[in-house]
């Protein structure tokens, strides 16, 4: 299932910056990440307006949910990236 608008991830954790989510918060749960797969990034034509680039997860928790979430664009000191749920596979 996809959603219209992806939903907001918070409290991201990562081993590394610009890796995959070990864990984040979304609609008040904490989801302890097993398994990713990723990134798979989407990104503007290069003969477009620049944008921002989207890096694509296809990841499983401990509970046995397998979501689709993206970081939205890249991971800076001063301003960590945010991160989205974009949808559900069954």
């Amino acid at each position: 299932m996809l959603f219209p608008r992806g939903e907001a991830a918070c409290d991201v954790l990562s081993t590394v910056p610009e890796g995959p989510p070990r864990r984040f918060r979304w609609r008040a749960q904490i989801h302890q990440v097993t398994h990713a797969e990723g990134p798979e990034r989407i990104a503007a034509e290069w003969w477009r307006e620049p944008g921002k680039d989207r890096d694509y997860y296809r990841i499983e928790c401990e509970a046995g949910h397998r979501l689709w979430l993206y970081r939205d664009g890249p991971h800076a000191p001063d301003r960590p990236a945010a991160w989205y749920v974009h949808g559900l596979f069954a």
